[in-house]
């Protein structure tokens, strides 16, 4: 019976060590994608916050949030080659930062970052952030498939337009 203990005891210490040497204390979701350039095109650029609203697969917007059928994601500020943007499921809140940059004449490039902190000593709430960071990654990919898709088919040119 001792070293049924002694041997259990070792096991649950393993672990719980496991647990802190797989999960890290940052988790970093990163993603990207080259998107063509068009010289006609009357799209505007990917980081025009005000247009997300043609391409994103939300469920509905609430204010300056999308709403997903996991997690909701607040719109910040828009720079000149980045938007910020915080993602939050449940009680998990997680920055994430899409940026756009010129890839040479026929293309850009367009990535997003996203950075969850899991410095907790509960091996309980680490395995429950890194599940999060998890269903985060599940909804940004498609996000990305979305912008691709949008930003890569020329805009319909105006034939009513007047020269």
């Amino acid at each position: 019976m001792k070293y049924l203990k002694i041997s259990a005891s070792i096991l649950a210490i393993a672990f719980f060590y496991l647990i802190y040497l797989y999960i890290p204390n940052k988790i970093v979701i990163v993603g990207n994608d080259y998107i063509p350039k068009f010289v006609d095109t009357k799209k505007k650029d990917i980081l025009e916050i005000q247009y997300w609203d043609k391409w994103m697969p939300y469920k509905k917007i609430d204010g300056h949030s999308f709403v997903f059928e996991e997690g909701k994601m607040e719109v910040g500020d828009a720079f000149l080659s980045s938007a910020k943007c915080i993602y939050s499921i449940d009680d998990v809140y997680a920055p994430v930062i899409f940026t756009s940059v010129d890839a040479g004449n026929d293309s850009t490039l367009i990535r997003f970052e996203c950075n969850l902190y899991n410095r907790y000593f509960s091996p309980i709430k680490r395995v429950h952030n890194y599940l999060i960071a998890k269903k985060i990654e599940k909804q940004l990919i498609p996000i990305m498939a979305a912008a691709k898709k949008y930003y890569s088919v020329p805009a319909i040119q105006d034939t009513t337009s007047k020269k």
